[in-house]
């Protein structure tokens, strides 16, 4: 269903719609037609209205149903707290609730949505194994079971940007901040002991190291939502018809992108050859060492499996994946869009594994599929090409998601039949260590060369 105007009391305390921002002189946005102008000025109040009242609904209509859904956020993920090794398997929602929207900023003249979303509460069940090493040099002993864990509430802040498709909005990048409450665990340990818990903070639980798997949860909820409402809005009907609106509204839009697309890939350039030249392409994992166990008719032996000589690139495959969009508050602009890296793939040039006396080795080799990365500026006024970084106060980068990672285990032999668990930790090992490595590498990359702190 197409959407149609329904005209809303001006007493909507939750919505906050700014008809038209006062950006800075050197902004695009300040370059408008009179006609749309005026236009979106007229109709801005009830669009953001639209989008609240959408979301509402849809929340209502869904709730019953999404309640009941079970989604696995997780199959098989590893992480190190301190002196522990955690293993967490098969993270499944077991009860959630759809996003509902408490407030929105709509600014149509720069494709942003200012908005305030409420997750609910959400509620997790997995398997898990914590094996302490320390303690596993002495004793040779584990803890597993396990785990359900309900959320109480959690709320994110934060700014969307859209793109026109055709006749349509689409939402593409998201900027939120997330703020996870207080966490009720229930555990059954493999010898059932139960025990129950509350935290105040997931910080303090055993999903403090995959709070960014939870987080990117939520934010797909909040797309695939968002996507379901925007997708009735028909630019057409909400200009009344008028195509040369539409045709001026679009076309704002494309070169506002190619304004902003631009600055980031000249950006972008130099830091490549900077990775290149500073011989970063690729860069040093290090190793670990894992202690695992086998079945040995109705006994379990424990074995320990190491690995060394970690290598990771190609760093200066850095690209732009798609539009960045571009935020202006005042004299503050906030800039935040997708990257990529075109290659990503690694290898452990030795590895040795130690099994009742048996002792294999080998190299291990890395590769993966699509990955995906987040990159933010906040910038005191706008930048139009690379001459103007100076203009840049702060940045982050983040590489956050690595699918399809596959690794090869040579020379195994006898241990073949544990090869699952190695390449468990591995892909853990990927998708949370190494990620941590490079983000930290391109972060302080960037900013030495844009002479911002950390």
């Amino acid at each position: 269903m197409k959407w149609k105007w329904v005209f809303v009391p001006a007493f909507i305390a939750q919505l906050s719609i700014c008809a038209i921002c006062n950006p800075s002189d050197s902004d695009p946005a300040r370059k408008v037609d009179a006609d749309l102008s005026d236009a979106i000025g007229r109709m801005q109040l009830d669009f953001g209205a639209h989008l609240k009242r959408a979301f509402t609904n849809s929340h209502i209509r869904s709730n019953g149903i999404a309640i009941q859904q079970h989604q696995v956020i997780l199959d098989q993920t590893f992480f190190q707290d301190g002196g522990n090794d955690v293993m967490i398997k098969d993270l499944r929602t077991t009860r959630s609730e759809s996003p509902r929207l408490l407030s929105i900023n709509a600014d149509m003249l720069q494709d942003i949505l200012v908005l305030t979303v409420d997750f609910g509460a959400l509620s997790l069940e997995c398997e898990y194994e914590v094996i302490n090493e320390d303690v596993m040099s002495l004793l040779p002993v584990s803890s597993s079971g396990i785990l359900n864990a309900t959320i109480s509430n959690t709320r994110a802040h934060g700014r969307v940007g859209y793109i026109m498709n055709g006749d349509i909005m689409e939402a593409r990048n998201f900027d939120l901040q997330y703020d996870i409450g207080q966490i009720y665990l229930e555990t059954l340990s493999s010898d059932d002991i139960q025990s129950q818990s509350t935290r105040e903070s997931i910080d303090e639980t055993i999903f403090k190291g995959i709070r960014r798997d939870i987080e990117q949860y939520f934010e797909e909820q909040l797309h695939q939502q968002l996507g379901h409402v925007l997708v009735d809005v028909s630019l057409m009907q909400l200009f009344g018809e008028n195509g040369d609106l539409v045709r001026k509204h679009v076309t704002r839009s494309q070169e506002r992108a190619l304004i902003i697309n631009g600055v980031i890939d000249s950006l972008l350039e130099p830091i490549r050859q900077q990775i290149i030249e500073q011989r970063y392409a690729q860069i040093s994992i290090g190793g670990f060492k894992k202690s695992f166990k086998k079945k040995v008719g109705f006994i379990s032996v424990w074995g320990t499996f190491e690995a060394s000589g970690g290598w990771v690139g190609d760093m200066s495959t850095i690209y732009r994946t798609g539009d960045f969009s571009v935020h202006t508050e005042g004299v503050n602009v906030t800039i935040f869009g997708a990257l990529g890296l075109g290659e990503f793939s690694g290898y452990y040039s030795k590895y040795k594994a130690k099994f009742m006396n048996v002792g294999p080795s080998g190299r291990i080799t890395v590769t993966t599929g699509k990955n995906s990365a987040k990159l933010k500026l906040t910038t005191n006024g706008w930048i139009t090409g690379i001459e103007d970084i100076k203009k840049i106060i702060s940045l982050d980068f983040n590489l956050e998601k690595v699918d399809n990672v596959r690794v090869y285990i040579t020379g195994l032999g006898l241990l073949n039949s544990v090869v699952s668990t190695f390449i468990t930790w591995i892909v853990a090992i990927v998708k949370n260590d190494v990620l941590k490595i490079v983000n930290k590498m391109i972060n302080n990359l960037i900013r030495n060369y844009l002479g911002i702190s950390s």
